[in-house]
């Protein structure tokens, strides 16, 4: 008996969980839609945030198609095809628009790849120098003219006072 009470109250559980989820799902309002639009009159908008009249009239067009019982990806489609592609806030993620999406994330790895390299030759360049200087006794092996003018005078002076 016990295992029938709870049954029942798991079922009804269940029950009133995807009422809640079914009522949620209906209850589509405009906003909801026109966030994923941009305002068609030029002052580059969200249509939700547009104040202009030709932003009204897109929202009164958007609630007739949801009283007349289309979803929001119904009322999406509808406006791409009679507003064009370009009335969407945020590009689609397929076909040539995946670009839009993908292109940052492209740069972001490249510019990270090159700064890699750079760094990594820096080091090398670094490491290489720090190794001549040390197989030599701290002296560097290529000298310039300039080096063995002032090495010349240096070395002449030393001798005049006597070191």
């Amino acid at each position: 008996m016990r295992v029938k009470v709870k049954a029942l109250l798991v079922i009804l559980a269940i029950l009133l969980t995807l009422q809640a989820l079914t009522v949620s799902a209906f209850a589509l309002e405009v906003n909801d839609v026109a966030g994923e639009f941009i305002c068609n009159c030029g002052c580059n908008k969200l249509l939700s945030a547009c104040e202009m009249e030709c932003g009204q009239q897109l929202r009164g067009f958007i609630k007739e198609r949801i009283d007349m019982g289309l979803g929001k990806d119904q009322i999406i489609q509808y406006m791409k095809v009679n507003f064009n592609q370009a009335i969407l806030a945020a590009p689609e993620k397929k076909g040539f628009n995946l670009t839009a999406w993908l292109t940052p994330f492209a740069f972001v790895i490249i510019g990270a790849v090159i700064t890699r390299r750079v760094v990594r030759s820096w080091v090398v360049k670094h490491r290489e120098d720090d190794d001549e200087d040390d197989d030599n006794g701290g002296k560097p092996t290529k000298k310039t003219k300039v080096d063995k003018k002032y090495d010349d005078q240096v070395k002449k002076e030393l001798e005049e006072f006597g070191w």
